[in-house]
């Protein structure tokens, strides 16, 4: 499936709203019976109101013959405004859509499809107020593209108790899964899973560098302990080693110690788990002291504009990342249907689309996944969106160097991902794909 086709598979109505149709058509066959003394046409009319009004209480709040309402919660302002991108993105998205006529839906009916794009300054009990705000006040159909794991997990409960889908998270965090302990997925993540990320780049090193030693830089919190344990069981029995291990704080400075101390073992792999400014810190950091070690970053960590290139020149040379989004900053990339289509759109929103940055192009790709649930979804409630988010067979990103295929017991957009190389300049993809398990 492609979003070139973004109408998706046409299956048929539910049976209560197909039920509806065939009734109306009997009321209306009867209406010109004068043994009833009713007019023809005030009874169709009539029947037609009954059931506008039937399939209209059938439908989740947010949802009408003409629009769906969007929420999305994401940080406008504070330390992590840049991320804003993808709500301002995935509601330009939209607006294009809604300027050329609306989306079309499996029923035959175009609609508006309308994006509340609030603040939460990446502070998750703002994030927990935006939703409920998004969901009782304005009436959202759903939410899509809410930033962070912390979000995530702070409206998981008021999500789970209204059913409301929290669809194409900013995260890949394993807590996501926990989420759906109770067997109802209301929480979708749109990068790929943390320890995904972890076992297909163990894999690729077991394969391209195999009995080397490794050292790890990781956030002293529990997601760093469970990339730290992720790499140790990934690694066992394979000849890879990891001989030596640091910690950061999140609130430090620099993590010029921890990096200097690691490049003091001489591993042959650097196990860069620093994110932001900490990414660039290490990098140059590492460069500086002489270390020569294969580098491997984590995927928020592979922005090259923001966080490689700017450690100097050389200092990302040779680093090794997951690719699950194409390198927007490669010009090699024009003459590709999919980067031309995001260039155009970018093109066409200078003063609001960095055609550059990679935020931008996350709110792109969560947009195209939502225009291809709202497009094949059957009927019109929230469980019938969170059935087709959950059901990509295939689907093809403008944006995406693999194809999405979900299912309602994984909880990812991305089930398989490539490796990739940085050059100094653009990413090299690897050959191959690592698929989950």
């Amino acid at each position: 499936m492609s979003i070139a086709h973004r109408t998706g598979r046409r299956r048929a109505l539910p049976l209560t709203v197909a039920g509806l149709a065939v009734s109306t058509l009997a009321l209306a066959g009867c209406s010109g019976r004068d043994a009833a003394g009713a007019d023809p046409e005030a009874s169709a009319t009539a029947g037609t109101d009954a059931t506008t009004e039937a399939m209209a209480e059938s439908c989740s709040p947010g949802f009408t013959d003409t629009e769906i309402r969007i929420g999305n919660s994401v940080p406008l302002s504070g330390p992590a405004a840049a991320y804003g991108a993808i709500g301002q993105t995935l509601k330009l998205y939209f607006d294009d859509i809604n300027a050329a006529g609306g989306l079309e839906l499996a029923d035959g009916t175009t609609r508006q499809v309308n994006v509340t794009v609030v603040d939460d300054a990446y502070d998750p009990a703002k994030a927990a107020t935006n939703v409920r705000q998004l969901v009782e006040q304005d009436e959202v159909f759903a939410l899509a593209g809410v930033l962070g794991t912390g979000a995530a997990i702070s409206v998981a409960p008021y999500i789970s108790e209204t059913g409301v889908p929290n669809l194409f998270v900013g995260t890949g965090s394993d807590a996501i899964m926990s989420l759906h302990a109770d067997g109802t997925q209301w929480t979708t993540g749109f990068m790929p899973q943390y320890g995904f990320e972890v076992s297909a780049l163990a894999q690729y090193l077991i394969e391209n560098h195999p009995g080397e030693t490794a050292a790890i830089l990781y956030q002293n919190d529990d997601f760093g302990e469970s990339i730290k344990a992720g790499f140790e069981a990934a690694f066992e029995g394979s000849g890879i080693e990891i001989v030596a291990a640091e910690p950061y704080e999140v609130a430090s400075a620099t993590v010029d110690s921890q990096v200097t101390t690691l490049a003091a073992s001489d591993a042959d792999i650097f196990l860069n788990w620093a994110v932001g400014a900490f990414a660039t810190q290490s990098l140059k950091k590492k460069l500086e002291l002489g270390w020569d070690a294969t580098t491997v970053i984590n995927a928020p960590a592979a922005d090259a504009t923001f966080f490689l290139k700017p450690a100097g020149e050389g200092a990302a040379d040779g680093v090794v990342s997951v690719a699950y989004t194409k390198d927007i900053t490669d010009p090699s990339l024009a003459g590709d249907a999919g980067f031309d289509a995001w260039a155009a759109f970018a093109a066409a929103h200078p003063d609001e689309v960095n055609a550059m940055f990679a935020p931008a192009a996350a709110g792109y790709q969560t947009a195209q996944l939502l225009e291809a649930a709202l497009a094949q979804m059957e009927g019109c409630t929230r469980e019938a969106l969170l059935d087709a988010a959950t059901s990509f067979d295939g689907l093809e990103l403008d944006l995406a160097p693999v194809t999405v295929s979900t299912s309602p017991e994984y909880p990812y957009v991305f089930s398989e991902v490539k490796i990739q190389v940085f050059n100094g300049t653009t990413w090299d993809v690897a050959e191959g794909t690592y698929t989950v398990d």
